[in-house]
């Protein structure tokens, strides 16, 4: 069985995905894990709390997978392309994860949004620096600037959840080889 945080993080998670935040009571959220509104505040003093967690769950494994992927990759082409199937293959191992945190962010108060919003960035660095350092060795075009060219990659990758399904005819790391493909080709020189 399950630790109780994980266990309380676990069953918002499915909560949050099926009926939406809003609509998720900490009752709802206790009965379902079967323990006592004691508990949950234990370990987290508000709903609010579980949504942070939820997020930390999924970028956490992203930033680790990113970084080794800095770590282990010695020319830009080949870390993009890591990058962004790693990128691809996270958002459909935590499907429920990221659908709760794209559909509930909003909900996060001011000061773990601040801390969201500070590791996203760090995440995004990660594909932008890869970007520019492919446009200075020349292997990138340079019309498009690298900031440009990483929102665009986010959004071609992060709006799968809305689509990607385990049964699809692709797995999630064939769609990240066909958007690196995709991406790449538009972005190399020759």
């Amino acid at each position: 069985m399950a630790d109780v945080p994980e266990r309380l993080i676990r069953v918002a998670t499915a909560l949050f995905s099926q009926r939406g935040y809003d609509a998720t009571s900490v009752n709802d959220i206790v009965e379902a894990a079967e323990l006592t509104k004691g508990a949950l505040y234990y370990y987290f003093s508000a709903k609010e709390d579980l949504l942070y967690a939820i997020h930390q769950r999924f970028i956490e494994a992203e930033m680790a997978h990113a970084q080794t992927i800095v770590e282990t990759t010695a020319d830009p082409v080949s870390r993009l392309r890591q990058l962004i199937v790693s990128l691809v293959d996270s958002i459909a191992e935590y499907h429920d994860e990221v659908t709760v945190f794209f559909r509930e962010m909003h909900r996060l108060p001011s000061a773990h949004f601040e801390k969201v919003r500070r590791v996203r960035d760090a995440y995004e660095s990660i594909f932008e620096d890869t970007i520019r350092w492919g446009q200075s060795t020349g292997q990138f075009q340079t019309a498009v600037p690298a900031r440009l060219m990483t929102l665009a990659l986010f959004g071609q990758c992060n709006w799968t959840y809305t689509w990607m399904r385990s049964s699809g005819v692709y797995s999630p790391e064939q769609i990240g080889e066909r958007f690196a493909d995709l991406f790449l080709n538009g972005a190399l020189t020759s």
